[in-house]
């Protein structure tokens, strides 16, 4: 069984929406539906480390 690997380069979508999600790789949009408890999982996930990015670049900007 060959693994496929898709790399990620943007998620759309609605934290918390029924409509799913749509996620953007060099190979084309994948589209995945919301209900993917596995996909809510990673949602969550990169959320809260776009957060933690979000944060790290204000304080750097602030530093200069």
């Amino acid at each position: 069984m060959a693994i496929l690997k898709e790399e990620v380069v943007l998620v759309i979508g609605s934290e918390g929406s029924d409509a799913g999600y749509k996620v953007l790789t060099p190979h084309g949009i994948v589209k995945v539906p919301s209900n993917n408890p596995e996909a809510r999982v990673a949602l969550e996930a990169l959320a809260k480390s776009f957060e933690k990015l979000q944060s790290i670049a204000v304080k750097e900007q602030v530093g200069r």
